[in-house]
């Protein structure tokens, strides 16, 4: 049977198998496969089995340097659970003054933001971005007191949009307002939310995640809510739990505790980043802000391992991508000279 005569629902559940990069590759196949590929169910599909298959895991390393430039990496995790050399990777809008910062990430796309104005939505495996019309701050009016913005990136599964948040904060010291704006990548527009917000209490400015559709500030673990509970006082244990139906408080399941004396250095600073391929092991991150050290903590064993990798900038932050085609009608990066994601 020739390729012409193979149905196309036969040929769209193939290629939905295969990782990012080749489907990068096959959209010069024919004109079928190429709309095939772009397709918006086609997307959908595949995004859907690498959520469900984990594929294509992979770190986004952004070096953590005070004074630009910004140098990122890209580090494969295959499914040994052992790491890859990290290859440096050309950021989009290379700005040699100005550093860029991982604001969050959701489904292979990375939000970077600059001075809380200039906002990228990228997706590094594809070397696709959009960047976002800045939005002007509107003072309310005889304002003299301070400002400052926060930003929150996530999936709006209702509308199967992508979308940032930005809460706009004046503070006059006897009184607080709030500006509330969200971007749509599906209108491509920036639209104020016209509710009455409070203007007599603080909003914390820590940092936020995103997970079925809302903006959480606590931390997302595979694909669960997550707390951190550390004993302060004595800096010698760290609880995680994990809410494994959302939205149900009697669902809150602690996953492990790590005492301090399975540890090289203070448990409290220790951060879930993801689990393991057979959910037996967990990696942390060492540091609140900037990492600087790996480890595998094995929750049946209840041991530690380093993960070694001479690779790795000294200082990072990083985000975690899964293989996804979303932006793929987006802006095409630059590439460096350095460069190694073919």
């Amino acid at each position: 049977m020739s390729r012409s005569h193979i149905p196309v629902e036969i040929i769209t559940n193939i290629l939905s198998c295969l990782p990012v990069k080749p489907l990068v590759r096959f959209l010069y196949v024919s004109k079928q496969w190429y709309a095939v590929i772009t397709s918006s169910h086609f997307i959908k599909m595949h995004l859907n089995r690498s959520i469900e298959t984990n594929r294509e895991r992979t770190l986004i390393l952004k070096e953590d340097n005070l004074l630009p430039p910004t140098h990122y990496f890209s580090v494969d995790f295959p499914k040994d659970n052992q790491f890859s050399k990290a290859v440096e990777i050309y950021q989009p809008l290379h700005d040699p003054l100005y550093n860029w910062n991982i604001l969050d990430h959701c489904h292979g796309l990375v939000c970077l933001e600059k001075d809380d104005e200039e906002v990228l939505i990228w997706n590094p495996l594809i070397r696709k971005y959009r960047k976002l019309p800045i939005e002007p701050i509107e003072e309310p009016s005889g304002f003299l007191g301070e400002t400052y913005s926060v930003l929150a990136f996530g999936h709006d599964p209702y509308n199967n949009d992508y979308k940032v948040l930005r809460l706009i904060h004046f503070d006059t010291g006897d009184k607080v307002e709030f500006v509330v704006k969200v971007y749509s990548l599906r209108s491509e527009s920036w639209k104020k939310i016209e509710e009455q917000w409070p203007n007599n209490k603080q909003i914390y400015t820590r940092k936020s995640t995103s997970l079925n559709g809302a903006i959480h500030y606590l931390e997302v673990l595979g694909g669960y809510i997550c707390v951190i509970v550390k004993d302060n006082c004595t800096c010698k244990s760290n609880d995680v739990w994990l809410m494994k139906d959302y939205g149900v408080e009697s669902s809150w399941t602690q996953i492990y505790k790590i005492e301090q004396d399975v540890m090289p250095w203070t448990v409290e600073d220790f951060k879930p980043l993801m689990f393991s391929n057979n959910g037996k092991k967990v990696l942390l991150m060492e540091g609140q802000y900037a990492h600087k050290n790996f480890f595998w903590y094995d929750i049946e064993k209840k041991n530690c391992k380093v993960v070694k990798n001479r690779s790795f900038p000294k200082s990072f932050r990083l985000k975690t991508c899964i293989g996804s085609l979303l932006l793929l009608h987006g802006d095409n990066e630059e590439r460096g000279k350095n460069d190694g994601v073919s």
